[in-house]
C-alpha cells in the first residue's frame, strides 16, 4: 500500500539555505515539482524522479564576530516524493538548482555546516533531518483509507527549540497540511 502511487507521504527536512537560490524565491513559491535525475547507490543516473516540494519557514541567525558565514541558515522544506528513488529528497535538495542540503546529511549535505550544527545548536551525530511526517493511503475495495501523523522525534524537537521563531512562521502551513 505504501508504495502505492495513490499513497502519499510528506517529510519534513531541516535545511541548510534561507529558502533562495540563484535568484528563485522558493518561499514564496508554494508547492512546486522537481524532475531532475538522480544516482542510484551505483552512481547510474535514474531519469523518472519527481518530487513535490514546499519551503515553508527560514530563519538567518546573526553573524557573530569570529563566526563563519557557513552554517547561519535554516529552511523548514516539506517533500512528497512520486517516485521512491536511491536518496531521492536528499539528491534533489542539495542538487545544484535547489541548493538546500538537508542537515546531517553526509552524502549529499555540507561537512563543515554539520560539524557546526553539531557543535552549536544539538544536532545529533549520524543524524539526517529528515523525517516522514504523514502517510496518507487511500482506501481500497478490502481497508479503509489511512491517515498517520508521525511527530517529530525528541531530538529534531530540541533542535527547534533554539528557534521558536522558525516554528512560528512554519505553523501556518503545518496546519493547512494537516501536519499540526
Amino acid at each position: 500500500a505504501m508504495q502505492s502511487k495513490d499513497a502519499t507521504k510528506t517529510y519534513l527536512a531541516l535545511c541548510d539555505g534561507d529558502g533562495m537560490w540563484n535568484g528563485a524565491d522558493y518561499l514564496n513559491k508554494g508547492w512546486f515539482t522537481f524532475d531532475n535525475p538522480v544516482q542510484d547507490e551505483n552512481g547510474k543516473y535514474i531519469e523518472d524522479c519527481r518530487t513535490d516540494f514546499q519551503f515553508i519557514a527560514s530563519k538567518t541567525m546573526p553573524l557573530k564576530e569570529g563566526d563563519a558565514d557557513e552554517g547561519r541558515k535554516i529552511t523548514i522544506v516539506l517533500a512528497r516524493p512520486h517516485t521512491g528513488r536511491y536518496h531521492q529528497i536528499r539528491q534533489h535538495l542539495s542538487s545544484g538548482t535547489l541548493g538546500h542540503a538537508i542537515l546531517g546529511d553526509s552524502s549529499h549535505g555540507r561537512s563543515r555546516t554539520n560539524r557546526l550544527w553539531k557543535k552549536k545548536y544539538n544536532l545529533m551525530k549520524e543524524r539526517v533531518c529528515l523525517h516522514l511526517i504523514r502517510l496518507q493511503v487511500p482506501a481500497t475495495d478490502y481497508t479503509d483509507d489511512i491517515d498517520v501523523l508521525s511527530p517529530l522525534p525528541p531530538d529534531l524537537k530540541k533542535m527547534l527549540r533554539n528557534f521558536p521563531d522558525l516554528m512560528e512562521q512554519a505553523r501556518p502551513i503545518l496546519a493547512k497540511e494537516g501536519i499540526i
